[in-house]
């Protein structure tokens, strides 16, 4: 029996009760930032989306350690956790779940478990997007405190472990191209 279940064993031993998201979070749209104030040097970097920045800006609307969801676009759905101060724009949401109840990268690991189910429920014809609901109406497992941070740490070690295992596969296929790329002479 590993930790997490002897945990389990000891403070649920009925079992782990399930609420949907909109129990324990608070669900938030970005705001729109007009482009004449992004810039591809500004000190915080603004979502619009999941994925990545759509570039930087001078003001934040939200600090550092939080959920985005992508609300729209082809990447409706998308999880990501921004680390630093950001602004969220319009088509983001951002979750900020109830402490009290769960842990903020609990429920980060959690939507990220559950990425493909939200892009699977896009909606609409031209731009997709991603209805509120789609995401306050999953269900969440909420053991105690104390196991989502023994949880939250096992996954954050694995997420730097991928990170690490991404870089070095990236550095082998640099040094593989110029280890094995010699010029052709013409005879």
């Amino acid at each position: 029996m590993n930790k997490i279940e002897a945990l389990i064993q000891q403070l649920c031993p009925n079992g782990v009760e399930f609420k949907e998201l909109g129990e324990v979070i608070k669900l938030e749209k970005g705001k729109q930032l007009n482009k004449e104030l992004l810039s591809e040097n500004g000190a915080y970097p603004a979502y619009n989306g999941g994925l990545s920045y759509s570039g930087f800006t001078d003001i934040y609307n939200y600090n550092e350690n939080k959920i985005i969801i992508s609300q729209g676009g082809a990447s409706a759905g998308s999880v990501n956790f921004i680390t630093t101060k950001f602004y969220a724009n319009a088509h983001c949401y951002v979750v900020l779940p109830k402490i009290e109840i769960v842990e903020n990268k609990y429920v980060y690991h959690y939507l990220k478990l559950n990425q493909e189910k939200l892009t699977e429920k896009q909606h609409g014809a031209g731009i997709p997007a991603l209805r509120t609901s789609e995401i306050l109406d999953l269900k969440i497992p909420i053991p105690p405190l104390s196991i989502q941070q023994e949880i939250v740490s096992i996954l954050d070690k694995f997420t730097k472990l991928q990170a690490e295992l991404q870089a070095r596969t990236r550095q082998y296929e640099y040094y593989r191209g110029r280890l094995l790329s010699f010029e052709v002479k013409d005879n």
